[in-house]
């Protein structure tokens, strides 16, 4: 008598990312394709052309070639959140702190940290929260970056209204800074995919980073908003589970 062997859950969850992972390769690839020939054909043009150009005409070259550029980043990007959703995560033990410290964006900014506790989640992914955090706070900021990483207590109806467990513990992080801030009516756009407060011209990236962000922490069963600061500048609150 033979018996049919059934399915392994897990099994069928790692051939589905392997999959997905061959397929992610392949567009990546495609969809990049265009825009990498019209950067390497327009910058040929540029160059043998660069004598006889009027500035009206370099201003032309220079604004195909950052669209190109700015669509291939865009393709990465979309591609990483993409990644994101259907990737496994580790769950360990994080210490908040040794986590900053390794943050090289952390060494060319003004930053206070004054963090001490655990939380729990994949570090490799939280790691790349606090990295676009802290990017975007020194990118959008017209004076010397002041960035203060601090935790506060917080109630359980906070953590229900964010749609968490509120029987479950978790650390409250938060992590403000003094630059532009974020107009009140788009405190919650920022997270959409694509969306960008600010021109291409003034500040550059796809506005995915958030979108990815929120992607990853809402993954670790923890959550983020932003909020104004009473002067100037705006405050990231990270809800992470610390059990």
């Amino acid at each position: 008598m033979s018996f049919s062997r059934k399915n392994n859950p897990y099994d069928t969850l790692i051939q589905i990312q392997q999959e997905f992972d061959e397929f992610i390769h392949l567009a990546s690839h495609d969809l990049k394709e265009p825009a990498r020939k019209v950067c390497t054909f327009a910058e040929r043009l540029q160059e043998s052309l660069k004598d006889k150009l009027s500035e009206t005409e370099k201003d032309f070259f220079d604004r195909m070639l950052n669209a190109a550029r700015r669509q291939q980043d865009m393709v990465d990007d979309l591609l990483t959140l993409s990644r994101v959703k259907t990737a496994v995560f580790t769950k360990a033990k994080i210490e908040l702190k040794e986590l900053f410290e390794s943050i090289e964006l952390i060494k060319n900014v003004s930053i206070s940290v004054k963090v001490n506790e655990i939380v729990v989640g994949d570090k490799v992914q939280l790691k790349k929260v606090l990295q676009e955090l802290i990017k975007n706070m020194i990118q959008f900021n017209q004076n010397s970056p002041k960035i203060e990483a601090y935790t506060k207590s917080i109630f359980s109806t906070i953590i229900d209204s964010k749609g968490l467990n509120a029987s479950k513990n978790y650390i409250y992080l938060l992590i403000s800074d003094n630059g532009i801030g974020v107009s009140k009516e788009n405190l919650s756009n920022i997270f959409k995919p694509f969306f960008k407060e600010h021109g291409h011209s003034q500040y550059k990236g796809a506005g995915l980073g958030l979108a990815i962000s929120k992607t990853i922490l809402e993954k670790m069963e923890g959550t983020i908003w932003c909020e104004p600061t009473n002067e100037s500048g705006s405050t990231f609150h990270i809800l992470l589970p610390s059990d």
